[in-house]
């Protein structure tokens, strides 16, 4: 018998978790919890969303405050320890909802866990997210907090919550932007929610319903796949973690038929503010019940019921209102400290050098954005002897690699560097400081390692957990096409493994000393000015690299690259 729509809170592996269904989840977590006498901070960082919102409740029924680490890099949560005595990821939650102790005790505390729901008021949660410092800093919500925010945002959407549809998540739940349309929304409207954050689009694309709604970022809509213009359409796409360039909206626009609604905010204002670029510079509205202002140093300050009040927060945005009447409409000028945003992440350019200076073999180091049209990260690095001694042993590419590496521990891939100098000084102007234009000089030529003419341009490249997908443009001047053959080039097939392994220690973090490849397969030539997608999926228990060169008719080759790494 299929649940009605009504019923239903979620969607996970085909299955329909209905109301029942996770509030059962939630009496079993709720009771492990009260019979372990649970420490009150409880750390949560799952994949499922439909676990992470059975954890949340059940933190906050046994009056516990979640704790939302940004990520769950061992290195990093070390950090954070001190904030939290539990924690739960999917595995835990997992394990103790299949406990036969847990589904017994819980069946009769369902009811009288239904009548001792705390007042929104009281369940505080506590987020982390990047400091002016770079460090992890604690930012405390309430659940009265997020549901006001999306109760004032709801009236603006409300039209295309119409019966049928659900909500994707490109994004995760462990940020403040995931979790209120991700969680908190659907929850309050009774629209389900797709419980696995998609990793890629054509991890949607199949499913997709007309009228469904879409959490995406930036970097998911500069990474627009084509199969969408075959799609059916969303009925709103909604976009946050940095302003989205005017080219990628309408790109969007016409692979969908919508225009993406932007949301501005961040952990600690929750939305502020709102737009759709239909023309080329539109300015930001401000949510409703949103007071907006510009302080001294010409940054926004923002007051609203959901944030604190009466009271202004001052922003580190600079803005320029437009000046009409009655609107408060603004424009984003830049930020006024050092946190850049990297794949729609919040970067912290002090953090990223603070863990390459306690490294060995680093004396000094900048990371900055060498260039405004690429938003790779890039690190100036002044080394130690001992670095030397390794730079000149292994060279420029396995350095990098090694300090990515240790960066790693600590931080999300969107952190680690992709750019390397290594200097024996910083480049300083005639008062000692380090002038943006004298760094950005040492990434105007390019890196010695790998030349332009041997590899392909690279229009998009995304990464999730052991996956990545790169989309490549040939040119027909490379290197490789002259001479094979005279009148009809193709690219070879010896290039095309070489490409594979360069582009897998790049986005692992591996290094491929030998391998063998298995189940080889090349299906058709690949030709001058072809635009083809590479993707790759790491198995480090295996020690394999699966890759597939293809477009849109199909494949072009594929196979396994088996390997050893270096110690």
């Amino acid at each position: 018998m299929s649940k009605s729509r009504e019923t239903v809170i979620c969607f996970e592996d085909n299955t329909a978790f209905d109301r029942g269904m996770i509030a059962a989840d939630i009496a079993k977590l709720t009771t492990y919890l009260g019979k372990n006498n649970a420490a009150a901070n409880i750390a949560i960082h799952c994949q499922s969303t439909r676990l992470f919102l059975v954890a949340l409740a059940a933190t906050w029924l046994v009056r516990g405050i979640p704790v939302l680490p940004a990520s769950d890099k061992q290195g990093y949560l070390d950090e954070i320890a001190g904030s939290f005595d539990l924690f739960l990821n999917d595995a835990a939650i997992a394990a103790i909802l299949a406990e036969p102790e847990n589904r017994l005790m819980a069946q009769g505390h369902i009811a009288t866990l239904a009548q001792n729901i705390p007042a929104p008021e009281t369940c505080r949660a506590t987020f982390y997210t990047s400091g002016s410092t770079g460090a992890p800093k604690a930012i405390g919500k309430t659940l009265a907090q997020l549901e006001a925010e999306m109760a004032l945002q709801t009236p603006l959407w409300q039209a295309d919550l119409t019966a049928g549809c659900r909500i994707w998540g490109l994004v995760s739940h462990q940020h403040i932007y995931g979790l209120l349309f991700r969680v908190i929304w659907p929850v309050m409207t009774g629209v389900p929610f797709m419980a696995r954050q998609a990793r890629f689009w054509e991890d949607i694309i199949p499913g997709l319903g007309t009228g469904d709604i879409i959490i995406a970022s930036p970097a998911h809509l500069q990474r627009l796949h084509p199969d969408l213009a075959e799609a059916q359409r969303p009925a709103r796409i909604f976009c946050s973690g940095g302003p989205l360039d005017q080219k990628s909206a309408g790109q969007a626009h016409a692979a969908l038929g919508i225009w993406p609604t932007e949301i501005l905010g961040s952990t600690e204002t929750g939305g502020i503010a709102w737009r759709q670029q239909t023309t080329t510079d539109t300015p930001w509205q401000p949510l409703p019940d949103v007071k907006t202002s510009q302080n001294a140093e010409g940054c926004l300050m923002v007051a609203a019921p959901h944030i604190n009040g009466d009271n202004w927060y001052h922003t580190a945005d600079r803005v320029a209102f437009d000046g009409l009447a009655g609107q408060n409409r603004f424009r984003l000028l830049g930020r006024a400290d050092r946190i850049v945003k990297i794949e729609g992440k919040r970067i912290s350019l002090d953090r990223v050098e603070t863990h390459l200076r306690n490294h060995d073999w680093v004396e000094n180091a900048v990371a900055l954005l060498p260039d405004d049209a690429d938003n790779r990260l890039g690190a100036i690095v002044v080394l130690t002897p001992q670095g030397q001694q390794h730079l000149q042993a292994q060279g420029a590419f396995q350095t990098g690699r090694s300090l990515r590496s240790h960066i790693s521990h600590y931080e999300e891939d969107a952190a680690l560097p992709r750019r390397w100098r290594f200097v024996d000084t910083l480049p300083t102007d005639s008062q000692g400081k380090k002038p943006l234009h004298l760094l950005r000089a040492l990434f105007a030529q390019p890196a010695p390692a790998t030349p332009p003419a041997l590899l392909p341009g690279i229009v998009a490249r995304s990464r999730e957990n052991d996956s990545a997908r790169l989309t490549l443009r040939l040119s027909p001047d490379m290197l490789y096409f002259q001479g094979h053959f005279p009148g009809s080039p193709i690219l070879p097939g010896v290039v095309q493994l070489h490409w594979a392994v360069h582009y897998a220690q790049d986005a692992f973090d591996i290094v491929i000393t030998a391998y063998e490849v298995t189940q080889l397969k090349y299906r058709k030539v690949i030709t001058p000015d072809d635009q083809i997608h590479l993707q790759l999926t790491h198995d480090a228990a295996r020690g394999q690299v699966k890759f597939t060169y293809s477009c849109l008719d199909g494949d072009y080759s594929s196979g396994i690259l088996k390997f050893s790494q270096a110690s």
